[in-house]
């Protein structure tokens, strides 16, 4: 007996030990490596504020690829996206890179339908910032709008921006039915003033492309902006001015666009920019309102301005004077300039 009271003992005894040594092995043991998972581009997490002026971001590059799935008109597709980061503006976004096309500029992102003709396109989202608060610029956004359609107008909530407002351009003013072309217009508030993302598309399209215009502005985030760097006049114009062809044809008497240091003067040949004449720059700069200012110099020593207009972004108004005080006597509306493409 003696004996097997022994024997037991030392079983528990190393029963015992054995045990100690498992669990101090699995401590030392513990795996402390982080598992990457592919973040979803239409689950990005929902914030309830607006995303503070950070440089940070969500750490991807700009032009960085993924798949995700997301349901369209009731069915999942797996989509895949291009990571967007756009500095100036102060945004970061994904974007349907089989379906558009990214047309990016300092002061502006666009996002084309690969069917249309990029430019004159018909399918397209619009991003861009701006220096005023959200509802000072839902305010003019809804006023000019309101010339054509009937709007409807309230907040909305975003999955990657927070709230928002959000303005719908669905039905013809004084209920004539449903227009050719809509537009829903977001309008997200920030520290530095808001972004604007605005989606056109026609009206057989709305299931399709006015779909996939929402799952992309969702994943739209709030960056830190640099809007000194925002001094550029994108895109191309045209003069309020018609010329007129022997055959009756009307066209923009010229097409315009500017550099840093030029505006360029010409005419358009297809899709193609011909340039005809040029006039040099002597000054570009912000107005308090946000809008531009910007005072050119002809060959012929004629001295101008271009003033952003008080209630369309995408009008220059032309004023024949460097003298503030003469703007009133020097307005030329044939001269102003309208956005183009």
């Amino acid at each position: 007996m003696k004996k097997q009271s022994v024997r037991i003992t030392t079983v528990l005894t190393l029963t015992l030990v054995f045990m100690l040594l498992m669990l101090g092995g699995c401590g030392r043991q513990k795996d402390t490596t982080e598992i990457s998972e592919p973040v979803s581009a239409a689950e990005s997490p929902s914030q309830a504020e607006p995303a503070d002026s950070s440089e940070a971001g969500s750490g991807k590059k700009d032009g960085e690829r993924f798949e995700d799935v997301i349901i369209l008109e009731g069915m999942e597709e797996t989509v895949r996206y291009e990571h967007v980061r756009n500095d100036t503006i102060g945004i970061e976004m994904d974007y349907d890179y089989e379906s558009f096309v990214r047309k990016s500029e300092p002061a502006r992102e666009r996002f084309i339908s690969i069917w249309d003709d990029p430019d004159h396109p018909v399918n397209y989202l619009e991003v861009t910032c701006s220096p005023e608060d959200a509802e000072t610029v839902a305010a003019s956004v809804s006023e000019t709008l309101s010339n054509d359609y009937d709007i409807i107008s309230g907040s909305y909530d975003l999955e990657g921006a927070g709230s928002c407002i959000r303005i719908d351009a669905s039905n013809a003013k004084g209920n004539g039915g449903t227009p050719d072309l809509l537009q829903t217009v977001y309008i997200i508030p920030a520290p530095d003033g808001c972004r604007v993302a605005t989606a056109h598309y026609s009206f057989e399209s709305a299931e399709g492309f006015g779909r996939r215009f929402s799952y992309i502005v969702n994943t739209l985030t709030i960056i830190g902006s640099h809007p000194e760097r925002i001094l550029s006049v994108s895109g191309t114009w045209q003069t309020a001015s018609m010329a007129y062809e022997a055959d009756g044809t009307i066209y923009p008497e010229y097409y315009v666009r500017f550099t840093d240091s030029e505006i360029i003067y010409g005419h358009m040949k297809g899709s193609d920019f011909a340039a005809d004449h040029s006039d040099k720059i002597t000054l570009l700069e912000r107005t308090a309102s946000g809008g531009l200012k910007i005072q050119a110099e002809s060959s012929g020593g004629v001295r101008y301005t271009y003033l952003t207009g008080e209630s369309d972004p995408d009008i220059l108004e032309y004023y024949e004077t460097w003298e503030e005080e003469s703007f009133p006597d020097a307005y030329r509306g044939g001269a102003s300039l309208s956005r183009s493409i």
